[in-house]
């Protein structure tokens, strides 16, 4: 259940989705719902083999015509490398057709690790990589980017002058939401410059207990979280539920969707408010420039 049952649901027959992510957790479940929508899918994917699983999955059931309704395209967003050569393929797979896109992929991880390009792991893959990403597949967006990012950005903190914790102490929560606030900022700017008749969504899943959540480096305390936060959770289906509202249903430019419960980490999904920094124009400016 989406816990949005009550709009109505999108038929999306005709249109084409860029989803990354969708090899497991949240990214899955959209792509699940957008090709019973019936969808064309196209999907990012970090390792062939995952992806191919859930190919074979949205083939059986999708409800999109014509040929080819679920394309991969092999892209490592720790590589901007990679992430250039995804785009070049990405545009030929569209040819002459636009396409929705919908960033869900990210990262995070229990000690400090850097990119292919020397960025922080999760700075580069939650924040840096997508923008590559986005912006150089703004002019094929058809009508809506949507960007999932996280309500962890109100604990983050901006140092223009460390952003990559070279000098100061990396810790996971610090690197965690930081990165995510530099999305949620960029995301800011971003929709000021959106191609005319196009916006851009950011939204929030909740606390869904996903491969993402498993990062302490303990499979003890991994699993003592998962049964402690067991109250307070959602699942993976439940998760998507943000992101497809943000994508298909009629919103202000520029809104953050997310659960409604307490300290919004679980519930139906509504617009939530930002942090004051992740509102600040002028920081959004200089972070992304």
């Amino acid at each position: 259940m989406l816990g949005w049952e009550h709009l109505t649901a999108p038929d999306l027959g005709g249109r084409t989705v860029v989803v990354t992510g969708a090899s497991d957790g949240i990214g899955r479940e959209v792509a699940l719902h957008l090709a019973r929508w019936g969808a064309r899918l196209v999907l990012p994917v970090r390792t062939r083999g995952k992806g191919e699983v859930v190919r074979r999955r949205l083939l059986r059931e999708t409800r999109a015509t014509g040929p080819d309704p679920v394309r991969l395209v092999e892209m490592d967003l720790a590589d901007l490398g990679s992430v250039r050569r995804a785009v070049v393929a990405i545009q030929e797979v569209l040819g002459e057709s636009s396409a929705d896109l919908v960033n869900v992929a990210g990262v995070v991880s229990p000690r400090r690790r850097e990119t292919v390009d020397g960025a922080e792991l999760l700075l580069g893959v939650n924040a840096l990589a997508p923008m590559l990403l986005v912006e150089s597949l703004l002019p094929v967006v058809r009508d809506r980017v949507v960007l999932v990012t996280s309500h962890a950005h109100t604990a983050g903190r901006i140092d223009l002058d460390d952003m990559h914790f070279r000098r100061t102490r990396w810790t996971l929560p610090r690197a965690y939401s930081r990165a995510k606030l530099t999305a949620m900022l960029w995301g800011l700017d971003l929709g000021s410059r959106m191609p005319s008749g196009t916006d851009l969504q950011l939204a929030h899943p909740g606390w869904v207990v996903t491969n993402l959540q498993n990062a302490s480096g303990s499979a003890l305390l991994d699993r003592a979280v998962t049964a402690a936060s067991g109250p307070l959770v959602m699942t993976a289906t439940q998760g998507a539920a943000a992101v497809l509202l943000a994508l298909t249903q009629p919103l202000p430019p520029g809104s953050y969707v997310g659960p409604d419960g307490w300290q919004h980490l679980r519930g139906r999904p509504t617009l939530i408010p930002r942090s004051p920094a992740a509102l600040d124009r002028d920081l959004a400016a200089r972070t992304v420039a």
